[in-house]
């Protein structure tokens, strides 16, 4: 007879919290290493904000990992962050650049153009650019949220970053603050923040599209074959 398994402890719960938090954000960290270099050398200028914004490229596969780390522990309970980590980004990493690449160029041509700009206020050009960025941060995140989840085709993750964005109106607003507040650690504190609070975002961000994956897992899924975590 298997003898009944001991309640898990506060204590337990918060030490596991912290190691796994603290896991993830190394494994960020070492995936943003040639984005932290590029960003050091750039320069201020339309140009320096147009090539801020390409230097995250790497981030990209990174962000889609670090979502797939957070399920696996979130769902499935498994404490062995730098693993999953690894296995997300193997699995995750090609279909992330190709969903969040042209996102990322948009929002690269609208910071330069917005950087450009000598005018003190924001005329109706900036204003325009504007809107573009921020549809497109949000294209790039919910992408990227998508795909590291499930295995759909591209154009089929990319049709469903569009209808979702529109159809779940308070995770669409989710993403929004988390662009805001990420954006404002950059311009406010400076981005060498980022690496410090990276798996308090990631995890925020899973935790934000959770309403999103159960809308997809119900409405466009017929079985586990089309979820990435067991191809």
């Amino acid at each position: 007879m298997t003898p009944p398994r001991r309640p898990r402890g506060l204590f337990t719960d918060l030490t596991e919290g912290v190691y796994w938090f603290l896991v993830l954000d190394l494994m960020l960290v070492l995936a943003a290493v040639p984005t932290i270099l590029l960003w050091t050398v750039m320069s201020p200028g339309p140009l320096g904000a147009l090539l801020f914004v390409v230097a995250a490229l790497p981030l990209l596969p990174a962000l889609a990992a670090g979502l797939y780390a957070c399920r696996s522990w979130r769902e499935e309970r498994e404490l062995i962050p730098a693993r999953q980590f690894l296995r997300g980004y193997r699995l995750n990493a090609l279909d992330a650049l190709k969903v969040g690449t042209p996102a990322l160029l948009v929002m690269a041509l609208a910071a330069f153009n917005l950087t450009r700009s000598s005018s003190p206020g924001l005329g109706a050009g900036e204003i325009a650019f504007l809107v573009v960025g921020v549809a497109a941060l949000l294209v790039l995140l919910r992408a990227l949220s998508i795909v590291s989840r499930f295995s759909f085709r591209v154009r089929d993750a990319l049709r469903l970053t569009a209808f979702t964005l529109l159809v779940t109106p308070l995770s669409t607003l989710a993403l929004l603050s988390l662009g805001v507040l990420t954006l404002g650690i950059v311009l406010m504190i400076g981005e060498f923040l980022l690496p410090v609070v990276a798996s308090l975002l990631v995890f925020a961000l899973w935790a934000s599209e959770r309403p999103v994956v159960r809308l997809l897992t119900e409405q466009f899924t017929t079985g586990p074959t089309v979820v990435s975590a067991e191809s």
